[in-house]
């Protein structure tokens, strides 16, 4: 089988399969399978396959047409200019999320911000950019183990100031930071019924939060106040006017499609 073949047959599969993104993933598994670059796949057409390239090929269709991420099947996501690894284990960074970073660099930037802390870092994706884009040492934490796991991998691979706790929310902070940021839990069990099958693949408690999805923001909103000068947090498409009932808000930011994505808090 050439590439040529192997393109056109993953396209029509995932074509079938009513995947969105059927000719980029085709694309995607190609590169993936043959462990070469885009360029590659697009510029050479009559490359053939050997036997086990071809298994995996279908393997890898299988998957994804049972909608896993395309994320989860390469192990890799691009954040905010920088490649982390991904499995089932983290939620797959995204680009809302990177809204998060912008705020985050602006704040440390004019208001000379020297410790960092990032809540329920998953991938490590947040503290990571932070510690690299601003030379700082970063603590972060998370309440899986597994999820600190992959990442330490993502730290040693960019070779970042990243400090990781195994704690759920805020009670591990000894002393008082000057910045906590946190893409926390957000979803309502009731929004998670209706989330995309693809979504679903990805660790549930990373996502869900009790008290329609508000429970993990009321607790940062409410403890980080004596613990930091500065909070930054994501928070869900519905949730915006509990945030702005809020004392202490500084401003809240809306991502690329004009949604409220980002808040960020001042404390005295």
């Amino acid at each position: 089988m050439t590439v040529r073949e192997a393109l056109k047959i993953a396209i029509n599969e995932l074509k079938e399969a009513n995947i969105g993104t059927y000719g980029n993933d085709a694309v995607i598994l190609l590169k993936t399978i043959l462990n070469k670059s885009d360029v590659f796949v697009l510029t050479n057409s009559d490359y053939k396959l050997n036997q086990e390239q071809e298994h995996y090929l279908f393997k890898l269709l299988e998957k994804r047409k049972k909608r896993y991420p395309i994320a989860y099947i390469t192990h890799k996501k691009e954040f905010y200019g920088f490649e982390f690894f991904v499995d089932e284990r983290v939620l797959i960074p995204r680009p809302e999320t990177e809204l998060l970073i912008e705020e985050a660099i602006n704040i440390a930037k004019d208001n000379n911000i020297d410790t960092i802390v990032d809540i329920g870092t998953g991938s490590g994706c947040i503290a990571i950019v932070l510690s690299k884009l601003l030379n700082k040492r970063v603590f972060a934490s998370d309440i899986s183990r597994e999820a600190l796991t992959v990442a330490r991998l993502n730290r040693d691979k960019h070779t970042a100031k990243v400090d990781f706790v195994l704690s759920n929310g805020l009670e591990w902070i000894g002393k008082r930071v000057d910045l906590i940021v946190s893409n926390p839990p957000y979803v309502s069990e009731k929004d998670y019924e209706n989330l995309s099958d693809d979504v679903k693949y990805e660790p549930k408690g990373a996502l869900i939060a009790e008290e329609d999805g508000l429970s993990f923001i009321k607790h940062l909103i409410t403890h980080a106040q004596g613990l930091t000068r500065y909070l930054i947090l994501e928070f869900g498409y519905d949730q915006s006017q509990f945030i702005k009932s809020q004392r202490n808000l500084l401003k809240i930011s809306k991502d690329l499609s004009g949604i409220d994505r980002v808040a960020v808090f001042r404390f005295s």
